[in-house]
């Protein structure tokens, strides 16, 4: 009975956060943050960061935003900033250039539904996107264990973002030994499916049309969890792939997990990347670091008004 009413008392706490997040939007407060934050430190400049896409309707994916909310999210975005690549938002938060907040769009690891659901939207607004591939698995069929997590506990996004959290902090073996005792306690559960990822016959067409790609690495692993040997060719495999197939270039770089400490972001340096981007939030200003560009998660399945507030906020915490 108590539990009951915990979760009772958790969804009213939900359904009135929900609806203090519309009121927000619709009284214009989002749009005042934000002139605030012009004001403080201009230009300002953000990353909107999603992993994959899915077909609106359908069972999703995890970490999948559905083709319809992420045209919505496109949408908004254009009608109310800048929309601009990652070179150009750098360029214009250094040398100040531009007095209107710049955003970038970025999405991470290379699924293939980025080139049937993301790309598509890309294409119709124009949006200057910058794909961030893991090298080894391009053109392969992968099951990344974050989706052996969200299969093992019924979809849930949430439980599995908990589970997710922790587990990003281990080593690869310690991961994948608690994932099978987790699936172990489910003999009944069928076995996650791989994903198609990203080949290069769709990031080529994607390139012609605008669509940048930087590196997340050749195996997303934890590179604070790894030796020096181990990061550099993390590294500096990756970004060879990628000049090999796409041509020499200013590479751009994001962390796997966001995850990153002094000793990775010199060996980041070393590698010859231009910039690279983390996993904590807020806006970049003239003072980011160029190794460190903070961003802002769009979420799955995010309302278009509940991603203006995560916006606003974001840019008036860095104020």
């Amino acid at each position: 009975m108590d539990e009951n009413k915990g979760y009772i008392e958790m969804g009213m706490r939900s359904s009135a956060k929900d609806i203090a997040k519309e009121l927000f939007y619709r009284l214009g407060i989002c749009g005042s943050l934000l002139r605030v934050s012009c004001i403080c430190k201009n230009p300002g400049f953000f990353i909107l960061v999603y992993h994959r896409t899915c077909a609106s309707g359908s069972g999703r994916p995890y970490m999948a935003t559905p083709a319809d909310i992420f045209e919505q999210h496109m949408k908004f975005i254009k009608d109310n900033f800048k929309i601009v690549s990652m070179t150009e938002g750098l360029k214009n938060i250094y040398e100040r250039k531009e007095k209107n907040i710049c955003v970038s769009v970025n999405l991470d690891d290379g699924y293939m539904d980025n080139y049937l659901y993301a790309y598509p939207v890309l294409k119709k607004y124009k949006v200057p996107a910058t794909i961030f591939l893991t090298t080894d698995y391009i053109g392969k069929n992968q099951v990344f264990w974050w989706d052996r997590v969200f299969n093992t506990v019924s979809s849930d996004e949430h439980a599995t973002d908990r589970i997710n959290a922790r587990l990003r902090t281990e080593k690869e073996s310690e991961i994948q030994r608690i994932i099978k005792e987790m699936e172990d306690k489910s003999p009944l559960l069928k076995k996650a499916q791989p994903s198609m990822m990203l080949g290069w016959e769709e990031i080529r067409k994607m390139k012609e049309d605008g669509i940048n790609f930087g590196s997340h690495t050749k195996t997303h692993r934890n590179l604070c969890l790894l030796n020096d040997e181990e990061v550099e060719e993390e590294l500096e495999g990756s970004k060879n792939t990628i000049e090999e197939n796409l041509g020499a270039g200013d590479m751009e770089f994001s962390y796997p997990f966001g995850i990153y400490d002094e000793r990775i972001k010199s060996l980041a340096k070393k590698a010859g990347f231009g910039y690279a981007r983390a996993g904590f939030k807020g806006f970049n200003h003239k003072d980011a670091d160029r190794f460190a560009l903070a961003s802002i998660c769009a979420g799955p399945n995010l309302k278009t008004s509940f991603l203006a507030n995560r916006i606003s906020l974001s840019a008036f915490k860095t104020c």
